[in-house]
């Protein structure tokens, strides 16, 4: 038993990637056949889920209880940000959105980091500015998306579309900041106890700073894609994707405590649950099932998922105190 429970720790990826795999299958029995079009069509469709579980398991990684709850907002800022900007320059437009993603994840940091406000209250209030701010300006934006960006994000390289490519390229990049880097090493260190990574000489604030600048900008990016995607910018755009993601972070092997996590994990747990959406909406379709069985399967399998997560984290407190002892 404890081997096992290693093997998924060092591993966590494992548990995504099987639930994937079950998915897969029970929708292919649902539908009449098993293809690979299943599995690339809902690699494009985790596209801006995946883009946010990154983004949370970095600054969740940070430790001391983070978490971002003003993605979607983010994520709807800078989408009409995008579809404005890209009016003038689509290159202008995207860098744009996306730098201010990277703002908002640095308000965000400054009031946690440097205010000592918890992460949850701080993003839960900058969630609402960053909105109210779309409500003001929205109706002098542009809603619309540049029509060359939107056949380059929307085009197919083979049976691949465009934007898993570049959510592939993204999940590279971070996965060689996070395990390749010094700054990788002092996340995890900085996430697995602030106090020891300080008295060790770890800028912790600029650490902690950092990770929610990478997570809004990883925001900001799924706000541009999702506006190409979608045909535009509108209010609620990012609402179905936050608990997905939430769920996808989580169950792709991110310790709700900090410390520890896994860019493939996460990937597979953002597959996983757009499989997982995919087969419920098949469901409700074929046998009638009541109307919001999804939200309530997703919820009650993201509280299962945080339940377990505190759980490994008490064993692994005992085990180390019965070391120390």
């Amino acid at each position: 038993m404890t081997r096992a429970w290693e093997f998924v720790r060092r591993y966590p990826a494992i548990w995504p990637i099987l639930g994937s795999l079950v998915l897969f299958l029970l929708i292919g029995m649902l539908n009449g056949s098993v293809g690979s079009t299943i599995l690339f069509t809902a690699a494009r469709l985790s596209t801006f889920a995946l883009l946010l579980a990154l983004g949370q398991m970095v600054v969740v990684t940070s430790g001391d209880g983070a978490i971002d709850l003003s993605q979607i907002y983010i994520l709807t800022l800078c989408a009409y940000v995008s579809t404005t900007l890209m009016d003038t320059s689509p290159v202008l437009g995207f860098v744009l959105a996306v730098l201010i993603g990277g703002v908002c994840g640095l308000v965000n940091a400054f009031v946690n980091v440097y205010l000592k406000v918890p992460a949850m209250v701080t993003t839960l209030a900058t969630g609402y500015i960053f909105f109210t701010l779309v409500l003001i300006g929205s109706s002098r934006m542009k809603v619309l998306p540049n029509a060359g960006f939107v056949a380059l994000v929307t085009r197919d390289v083979g049976p691949v579309s465009a934007q898993t490519i570049i959510v592939a390229l993204v999940g590279v990049v971070l996965a060689v900041v996070l395990y390749r880097t010094p700054y990788g090493k002092q996340l995890h260190a900085v996430g697995q106890n602030r106090t020891a990574a300080t008295l060790a000489g770890i800028p912790t604030g600029r650490v902690v700073t950092t990770a929610f600048v990478i997570g809004g900008m990883l925001s900001g990016l799924a706000g541009v894609l999702a506006a190409a995607v979608m045909g535009g910018a509108f209010q609620d755009m990012g609402l179905s994707y936050f608990l997905p993601s939430v769920a996808a972070a989580f169950v792709g092997g991110t310790a709700a405590s900090g410390g520890r996590s896994s860019v493939l994990g996460v990937s597979f747990g953002a597959l996983m649950m757009t499989l997982m959406s995919s087969f419920l909406n098949t469901a409700e379709s074929m046998y009638h099932l009541p109307s919001g069985i999804k939200q309530l399967v997703m919820g009650a399998f993201l509280v299962s998922i945080l339940i377990l997560s505190v759980a490994g984290v008490r064993t692994r407190r005992r085990q180390v105190g019965m070391v120390t002892a």
